[in-house]
């Protein structure tokens, strides 16, 4: 049997998918380097969007159904991978420090341990952290956001805290948070 000729718009709508699914695979492939969901929708609004909006003169519903469980799903991911980077950018430093006296006591310093604290202080204050202090220890239970209420309550400087919540658990989580800090009040 001899296969036939795609239509011009059958072509397009084939290149189109082709497009579509090269910009899924490089999105799922940077999953890892995502460094914010800002960064993420920043990247959907300027990149994926008119990728899209141009190559498709409309999708059909199944299709736009799909995209859209596609990037809702990806963008948990996402949010997941941000927040795993950002417990390690806060507890990183604690780690690696005490990663590094157990080797100095040994006597086993390397020089790529040393490099790599002097790039996390490097980060640390570019970040506006300040002085690089070896990071924090946050507990493997701990929701950032849980940390994020601790460490503020036990600063001198803060009295109180206004919190927004979005959803009913984090109004549960807030109060978790600072009942256990056994410091401040929170409004």
């Amino acid at each position: 049997s001899r296969e036939r000729e795609l239509t011009v718009e059958e072509r397009e709508t084939l290149d189109g998918c082709k497009l579509l699914r090269d910009m899924l695979h490089d999105l799922d492939a940077s999953l890892d380097n995502m460094k914010s969901f800002a960064a993420y929708e920043e990247y959907l609004v300027n990149v994926a969007v008119p990728l899209i909006h141009g190559s498709f003169e409309e999708l059909d519903e199944d299709s736009a159904g799909m995209l859209q469980l596609f990037f809702r799903v990806h963008g948990m991911a996402v949010r997941m991978v941000v927040a795993r980077w950002t417990r390690d950018l806060l507890s990183a430093g604690w780690k690696r420090v005490g990663l590094l006296h157990k080797e100095e006591a040994k006597g086993v310093v390397r020089r790529k341990d040393k490099d790599q604290e002097r790039v996390m202080a490097k980060v640390w204050k570019d970040l506006g952290f300040g002085e690089f202090a070896g990071g924090y220890e946050i507990d493997e239970d701990a929701t950032l956001q849980e940390f994020a209420l601790k460490h503020l309550l036990k600063e001198d400087a803060v009295r109180s805290l206004v919190v927004g919540c979005s959803r009913p658990e984090h109004v549960l989580e807030a109060m978790r948070a600072a009942d256990s800090s056994d410091v401040g009040e929170l409004k």
